[in-house]
């Protein structure tokens, strides 16, 4: 009997397309809830809530954490002015150079225990201020952002 026809074949392919589906609906789910969760905070900063719009609208949120917990990403609290340890050894100051190079070539500097899954951004000057003001905000610990409920 031809294995592709077995009838325990078709088990085992619907137990993978169960288990799939149930890791994309979980990821979708898990995506949605940061994505309101950045969505939620409210800033003075007419720029910066551009960036906020900006960075759920472009998925980064799904990475980079807004509330300081650990993400495929570093998390953008308290992220400027930081120095990061970066692959090979290397540290860099996250400053407004660095997170342009980031965004537009974001293999050149890793931060280090974080896989180099980011890619390419091609983004207008305003889209990296506006994000740029965003993390500057996040990062500002006399900036208290209001939770929007």
């Amino acid at each position: 009997m031809n294995w592709i026809h077995h009838p325990s074949r078709r088990y085992l392919d619907l137990l993978v397309g169960v288990v799939l589906l149930s890791m994309l609906s979980y990821g979708t789910v898990f995506i949605y809830r940061l994505n309101n969760d950045a969505r939620d905070l409210q800033f003075n900063s007419a720029l910066a809530m551009q960036g906020q719009q900006f960075s759920t609208d472009l998925g980064c949120v799904a990475c980079h954490t807004v509330d300081g917990s650990p993400g495929v990403g570093p998390t953008w609290v308290g992220m400027w002015g930081r120095s990061e340890k970066l692959n090979r050894d290397r540290t860099a100051i996250v400053d407004d150079a660095y997170f342009r190079e980031s965004l537009t070539d974001p293999h050149v500097k890793v931060v280090d225990g974080y896989p180099a899954v980011m890619g390419r951004y091609f983004l207008s000057e305003a889209e990296i201020t506006a994000l740029i003001e965003y993390v500057k905000q996040l990062s500002d610990p006399t900036v208290t952002p209001q939770v929007a409920r």
